[in-house]
């Protein structure tokens, strides 16, 4: 899928998001890494993951008392277990962080079922940058709203 890519969207103040980690978890190197350097160039710490199998070990494994996983972006369509399984595995397991979904394979029915499962929000591929962002911001401020994000 292709992204189009112009970064714009600067932390004002790096340092506000130093304890801010998001975790990616999406199959497509090219997607993974715009995630990434759009995150990191927002003063974001970020994670990665290839698949919901990988993500879910990394989340259950992380020490989340002292450096909390704060937001989850995930792919729907990754192999070994994708984003929905993914989904349900977080809530089954009682892991409350919230998730943005990014997919190229969206509907409404998609839609509906992400918001049965308390999904945060949902981007359509392609997207911009800023979209990340800004849906992202929004995410963590709803969870905590004396954040500076």
């Amino acid at each position: 899928m292709p992204i189009r890519f112009a970064v714009t969207g600067k932390a004002e103040d790096p340092n506000e998001m130093k304890n801010v980690h998001i975790l990616i978890a999406e199959d497509e190197k090219h997607t993974r890494l715009a995630l990434r350097l759009v995150l990191r160039q927002a003063g974001f710490n970020v994670l990665e993951t290839c698949n919901g199998s990988e993500a879910f070990t990394k989340i259950t494994n992380h020490p989340l008392a002292t450096c909390p996983i704060n937001l989850i972006i995930t792919d729907i369509k990754m192999p070994s277990l994708d984003g929905l399984g993914l989904i349900d595995k977080l809530r089954e397991s009682k892991i409350t962080i919230p998730i943005m979904v990014i997919t190229g394979y969206g509907d409404n029915n998609l839609m509906r079922r992400l918001q049965k499962r308390g999904c945060a929000a949902y981007i359509d591929k392609p997207f911009i940058p800023e979209e990340v962002l800004s849906r992202g911001r929004t995410v963590l401020h709803q969870q905590n709203p004396h954040a500076l994000v």
